[in-house]
């Protein structure tokens, strides 16, 4: 996936946007604004953190989307990202990353995992086979989608990359 400069900024206010109208209460800081990291490198990061609340506790449930972007030419690649659910309620954490590439690919012959945990912070499996994630609207109707159905994931049922 590559975008221009200008069209990444509107690439962050739409998934803000996507966010919002799955009722995810976003926590932007201080200035509420979305913003584009800038690294020594010249890669572009974004984080969105956000709440899923459910009428009695307004944190149970955090989705958090975070974006690396390298330049490409004259425009951006997305080269890393990280979309999580971690889910207090029901105990469990649902994420898919793609990060570290070189390491991860020499490791496990791929560049793609998953993370699943019940409950949060007890892994079976430090890393679960996956599939690539499309895009971030993608990642964030899996997350979604996740959070409202009524069986929790089986962890078990991933394969695991070997340690």
């Amino acid at each position: 996936m590559q975008l221009q400069p200008g069209a990444l900024e509107d690439h962050v206010a739409s998934v803000a946007e996507l966010l919002e109208r799955y009722g995810v209460v976003l926590d932007l800081g201080p200035d509420d604004a979305l913003e584009l990291d800038e690294t020594p490198s010249g890669t572009l990061t974004f984080e969105l953190r956000g709440f899923l609340p459910d009428g009695r506790q307004p944190h149970h449930a955090v989705l958090e989307v975070r974006e690396v972007w390298r330049a490409a030419g004259d425009a951006f690649e997305r080269s890393e990202y990280e979309y999580e659910l971690l889910d207090h309620q029901r105990g469990y954490r649902r994420a898919f990353h793609l990060h570290d590439r070189d390491a991860f690919g020499r490791r496990f012959d791929v560049v793609v995992h998953e993370h699943c945990e019940q409950p949060i912070g007890v892994a079976r499996c430090e890393h679960h086979a996956g599939l690539p994630v499309r895009d971030t609207f993608a990642a964030v109707e899996l997350l979604v989608g996740v959070w409202v159905d009524p069986l929790v994931p089986d962890c078990g049922a991933l394969q695991c990359l070997g340690e």
